[in-house]
């Protein structure tokens, strides 16, 4: 049977320091979520923080097949960090806003179903093209769509970028990096599937992170989950090992005769 990896295939320097990663598996574990391997194996090393308390990696990137679990994932960061973290402000944005509006539905229907979260929740806000959640203590998640995702925001501790593979040009990137310069200890989170040439903001991230890890001196983290180039569609051992690193979550969530189904469509897509 077909296992995806835990390890990402390419990933930057790993390091011995303490994490929030296992305060974050036990929470989601609390209201109801199981992590899966990769995504307790990526919570553990993008979490880590130095002796100052300070994020070990201020800018994160993800990259990993669709449908592997990677909304899962951050859908269950921000409330980790809004219940446990207690930070204040998180903003998410996506190229598309029904993308980011999912989430936003799902993060609001956990919260709705669990009591102990339920307790801490006071308001649903949305207006075209924005939505938010507040909590006590003044802490707010807010989805914003991508052309104002900087607009009026002011030092938000962590930002979530969604399909970074769609933005071709850094404009929106810019505006939401600089909302972060009054923040005590902010962090963005990149999230994305395979980009190609256009894919301006994560071509320069994935630039970064390969110069990080050829011994660069950039404390970005890189976590990639991909197949090796020019792997063949043959339904050969090599294309299996190549498929079970690009997706971590077959045989967990995704069957491998879901793979098998779409081997016949044009391979620019399935990849």
């Amino acid at each position: 049977a077909y296992r995806g990896v835990v390890n990402p295939r390419i990933h930057t320097k790993l390091s011995d320091l303490p994490s929030h990663g296992e305060q974050m598996i036990k929470f989601c574990e609390e209201i109801g979520f199981e992590l899966l391997p990769w995504q307790q194996w990526l919570a553990h090393h993008s979490l880590k923080y130095k002796p100052d308390g300070r994020w070990a990696h201020p800018v994160v990137t993800l990259l990993c097949a669709r449908q592997q679990g990677k909304s899962t994932f951050m859908a269950l960061q921000i409330l980790f960090r809004i219940y446990v973290l207690k930070e204040k402000l998180q903003v998410h944005t996506a190229h598309k806003l029904t993308t980011s509006a999912e989430l936003f539905y799902k993060i609001y229907g956990i919260i709705e179903q669990t009591p102990r979260l339920a307790a801490e929740f006071t308001k649903k806000l949305e207006s075209k093209g924005f939505q938010e959640l507040q909590f006590t203590e003044g802490r707010r998640y807010i989805v914003r769509a991508n052309n104002s995702a900087g607009r009026g925001i002011a030092a938000p501790e962590t930002i979530h970028l969604d399909e970074a593979r769609e933005y071709k040009d850094e404009d929106v990137w810019s505006a939401l990096r600089y909302t972060q310069m009054a923040s005590p200890n902010p962090q963005i989170w990149v999230y994305s599937n395979a980009g190609d040439q256009h894919s301006i903001v994560l071509n320069k991230l994935r630039e970064r992170a390969y110069a990080a890890i050829h011994g660069g001196s950039d404390d970005i983290g890189w976590f990639e989950w991909s197949a090796p180039n020019g792997l063949k569609f043959d339904n050969s051992p090599d294309f299996w090992l190549g498929v079970c690193q690009a997706s971590p979550s077959l045989g967990y969530t995704v069957h491998p005769d879901n793979i098998r189904a779409v081997l016949s469509d044009p391979e620019d897509i399935v990849r």
